[in-house]
């Protein structure tokens, strides 16, 4: 299947909603509902049928002017995770908004797109490009719906450090045209190593700062926290459990295409930002007492610890990266739709004001342990898995501290989820109020349930784990990616 259907699909329900919206009001919902379905299987359909590889070039041009979409291993299973993350969080607003904001929806579907942009385009400026739409598209989400001016405060300062953080992209950009005359990364792997040492240094540094501040690493975190918490909840499910993943995708693709040849430095920046993360989102999560913040805190550290096993620069290290990518996001989103059910039942935020909850929601209650245990790496939970494979990678590299970090991050995160829990099965002091029935919510805990104890079993299925390390293989294999390109 063509790559640019999984990104012209959801930009263009994105654009057809407000019409249908003019026209025949009642049928936003199952339009919406339709099409997040369609976009879904298309690019599931993109993702499997490239799995071997596919390049398209747009344009009518040669790789080295037209715009080129590459469906590879990496950028595949990554298309995978969007595809499954994104429709749970649309399913999640309609319980939360209904089906009469069809401007949520627009922001959506363009984000989505986006998303998906950046995962399948073969070029740095379109990546940048499609930064920006998803960029745009976010900062408005996490406002939406502007009556809160805490959410307007954290929408604009995730604008300001998105800025600052495009402002990065757009110059390491410029300096890479400036240097070798293209933006294709596959021709670009080709010439990275005639650049100049400082030159190449500056280039990585612009390119990777720009890519920090995206994703939410530790020094550059400070927009996630506020963005995340002051969200409604299926926006902080859809940013926590997808989007800081695009950046993580655009981390791997750059340094791993272009600059583990020829400059290793750019792995030990990653891998030592990615412990700072680690370490400084687990101590903060655990002195918060708003459960949302809480989690997005934990969001910074799970990216920390994600970022090791790519800073590793192995096979080994990046398959574990994204192993662990996709536990961050089931458990991820499970743990807010939980927490974002349970606040509204308690009309507070506050863990303290959360004692009784076990006696009315046991199964909400029952699936936040499931999720924290997992996120939190406890045995024999899915986290664990993406956990040990990173431990192994981290120590086979001689990597011993950010492997003690991960360890010491696990201690850390099982305390304050045990803070969490222990108010929940605390006795309330005070009448729990009636809650109302939450079907959908419920139905996609399940779900993510689901999710999470199957990933479990990824490393017990001999060809399921093939599968998982051969993504870090083919991240790391600029041959074969110029080869899906060139078509040579």
């Amino acid at each position: 299947m063509n790559p640019v259907l999984a990104i012209i699909a959801p930009l263009s329900v994105g654009f057809f909603v407000p019409l249908l919206h003019l026209f025949k009001k009642k049928s936003v919902g199952p339009a919406v509902i339709a099409s997040a379905l369609v976009c879904s299987l298309i690019s599931l359909s993109v993702a499997l049928s490239g799995w071997s590889g596919v390049s398209v070039t747009l344009g009518g041009w040669g790789p080295e002017l037209g715009i080129s979409l590459v469906v590879d291993r990496l950028s595949g299973i990554f298309l995978i995770l969007s595809a499954i993350g994104v429709p749970i969080s649309l399913a999640c607003s309609m319980e939360s908004f209904g089906f009469s904001p069809w401007r949520f929806y627009v922001l959506f579907f363009l984000n989505w797109g986006a998303v998906n942009g950046i995962i399948l385009t073969g070029d740095l400026f379109n990546m940048f490009v499609f930064f920006e739409i998803f960029s745009v598209a976010a900062y408005l989400l996490v406002s939406y719906p502007p009556r809160s001016w805490q959410a307007m405060e954290a929408s604009f300062k995730y604008l300001i450090f998105g800025t600052v953080g495009a402002m990065f992209l757009l110059m390491g950009i410029a300096y890479t045209f400036m240097a070798t005359g293209q933006l294709n990364m596959a021709v670009l792997s080709q010439l990275i190593g005639s650049v100049p040492p400082v030159t190449l240094s500056v280039i990585g540094g612009c390119l990777v700062v720009g890519l920090f501040v995206k994703s939410g690493t530790a020094p550059t975190h400070f927009w996630l926290p506020d963005a995340h918490s002051s969200a409604q909840t299926p926006v902080s499910a859809l940013l926590s459990g997808v989007l800081v993943k695009a950046s993580v995708y655009a981390l791997i693709r750059i340094s791993s295409l272009l600059f583990f040849p020829v400059i290793g430095e750019v792995f030990s920046v990653i891998l030592f930002f990615g412990t700072l993360s680690l370490i400084l989102g687990h101590l903060m999560a655990f002195q918060q007492e708003d459960i949302k913040r809480l989690l997005a805190y934990s969001t910074v550290a799970q990216i920390g610890t994600i970022l090791i096993g790519v800073g590793c620069g192995s096979a080994l290290g990046i398959s574990a990266a994204v192993y662990h990518s996709f536990n961050h996001m089931t458990a991820k989103m499970g743990l807010f739709l939980v927490a974002g059910a349970l606040a509204e039942d308690r009309a507070s935020r506050d863990i303290s004001h959360m004692r009784g909850l076990w006696a009315h929601r046991p199964l909400f209650v029952a699936a936040f342990a499931l999720f924290a245990v997992s996120l939190a790496g406890i045995p024999p939970f899915s986290g664990f898995m993406s956990k040990w494979f990173l431990l192994l990678a981290s120590t086979r590299d001689g990597h011993i501290l950010p492997a003690l970090a991960i360890v010491a991050g696990t201690v850390v995160s099982t305390a304050y989820y045990l803070k969490v829990l222990r108010a929940f099965f605390s006795p309330s002091e005070t009448p729990v109020p009636h809650h109302r029935p939450r079907p959908v919510s419920g139905r996609l805990i399940a779900l993510l349930s689901v999710l999470c104890v199957l990933l479990a079993l990824v490393p017990l299925i001999p060809e399921a784990r093939d599968i998982l390390f051969s993504v870090g293989e083919s991240a790391l294999d600029g041959e074969a990616y110029r080869t899906v390109v060139f078509g040579e």
